[in-house]
């Protein structure tokens, strides 16, 4: 690893004491990211999830998405998002395929090396908190569990008490996009105090810095 890699990482692992999983997924990472498109789910007419409060995932997952752009624009990476404000992708009636297909579109004419989707869950138990990150092909599954991990050990162990483990789901987006691409689920609008935290600007800040470490990771892991 030459010396401005191990710099990188000793600067990430210093933010994330804990974070023992880290170095066994590491070892093999071989990536050049440059451009990073972050897809805010939802829009428009379609919400997506709604906590009792009537916090609509649509307007939460953007916040989110437009840190973690703030964060990686600043590292050096060229940065796409989907959609950039509260409107559909698409005019006149909405039609959930139409939707995703203007978002693979944009994703392909973007030629990234990866891309983040980002959600939140809702849940019959209003228990239930956490977040977790979902892949689709095998070359995707390297960085999941990379965010995955942090995620766990920055969140989830300590907010949750347990880790999370990634999931392979049938989405489209995963499916279709031409380069690794993860949903990560950034917590349940059904769970009060998931729903309290990410309204709180310091806390989607700390969710998008440790995504952006993730890729940071990922990156510039040895071999790079």
């Amino acid at each position: 690893m030459c010396i401005n890699k191990l710099v990188v990482w000793i600067l990430v692992a210093v933010s994330m004491v804990g974070v023992l999983a880290i170095p066994t997924v590491l070892s093999s990472v071989n990536r050049d990211v440059k451009t990073v498109v972050i897809d805010p789910g939802h829009g428009g007419l379609d919400s997506g999830v709604s906590s009792e409060n009537g916090v609509k995932e649509s307007d939460v997952v953007l916040l989110i998405a437009r840190v973690l752009g703030e964060y990686l624009e600043s590292g050096g990476f060229n940065v796409v998002l989907t959609r950039k404000n509260q409107s559909a992708l698409i005019g006149g009636r909405f039609v959930k395929k139409t939707d995703m297909e203007r978002r693979v579109e944009i994703i392909k004419k973007a030629s990234p090396q990866l891309v983040i989707s980002i959600h939140l869950n809702s849940f019959s138990d209003k228990r239930r908190k956490g977040m977790q990150v979902f892949f689709g092909g095998d070359n995707s599954r390297d960085f999941a569990l990379l965010t995955q991990d942090i995620l766990n050990q920055q969140f989830n162990l300590p907010d949750a008490g347990r880790n999370f483990s990634i999931l392979k789901a049938d989405k489209y987006i995963l499916n279709e996009s031409p380069c690794p691409a993860v949903i990560i689920e950034c917590g349940f609008l059904s769970n009060n105090e998931d729903e309290r935290n990410l309204l709180d600007d310091t806390y989607r800040h700390r969710l998008a810095e440790s995504i952006y470490q993730s890729i940071l990771l990922w990156s510039f892991g040895e071999g790079a």
